[in-house]
């Protein structure tokens, strides 16, 4: 039972094959006909009209057959080419998409593999801190200290001087190094003893303004 139906189906697809190529055949009979006639009428007219019928007709009848085979061989190419699925009906592109042709029958593509994503940078240790530098002739270290140990606007230390200074005593500071031991003072650096203050805190602001003045920078270290 099995086989008889396995044979019939083998028949019948065999059979629709050979009926479509016998068909594809027809078509390119038809087309090397009608290129045969359509290339006579051609050669006729010109013939008439052009050549006042002198040409001969050995000619005529090389443009009719030169036209149908043209015509045949046009349709040949579409038929039995890509665009009619080859010449038995099976299709002879093997498509334009990305990956792997599968195995499941389906005619069916799996996707392509993801590429492998590259290693990261290794995150970078912590850089141990920078030595402060040592003042240089005609600079000055100021420390702006933070938090809630500072009392009466006192956020400054100037040089090595553990004495917390206001604004105020900050300036008869800098006045009195300027007329004494530092008559050339160029640059007046800040840093901070915690978290670092916004340029617009008065603890920044208000030396800046003063000191630009006297065309003094005021920049943090």
């Amino acid at each position: 039972m099995v086989e008889s139906l396995l044979a019939d189906s083998l028949v019948s697809g065999a059979g629709e094959k050979v009926a479509a190529f016998v068909v594809k055949c027809l078509a390119v009979a038809g087309a090397f006909l009608i290129g045969y006639f359509v290339g006579g009428a051609v050669a006729w007219a010109l013939d008439r009209w052009v050549f006042a019928k002198k040409a001969p007709e050995q000619l005529k009848k090389a443009v009719s057959i030169i036209a149908g085979v043209a015509l045949a061989i046009l349709v040949a190419l579409i038929v039995f080419g890509d665009g009619g699925n080859g010449m038995f009906g099976r299709g002879g592109g093997s498509g334009d998409g990305k990956g792997t042709p599968s195995d499941d029958g389906n005619n069916k593509q799996t996707p392509a593999p993801p590429e492998p994503k590259k290693p990261e940078d290794p995150p970078k240790k912590d850089e141990p801190p920078k030595p402060t530098p040592k003042p240089t002739p005609g600079d000055l270290r100021v420390t702006i200290r933070v938090g809630d140990e500072v009392k009466d606007d006192e956020y400054y230390l100037i040089g090595d001087d553990p004495t917390p200074k206001s604004f105020e005593d900050f300036k008869k500071a800098i006045e009195v190094r300027r007329k004494t031991t530092d008559p050339e003072l160029k640059t007046v650096f800040y840093r901070f003893n915690g978290e670092p203050l916004s340029i617009t805190h008065k603890a920044v602001s208000r030396p800046y303004a003063w000191l630009d003045m006297f065309k003094i920078p005021f920049a943090k270290e």
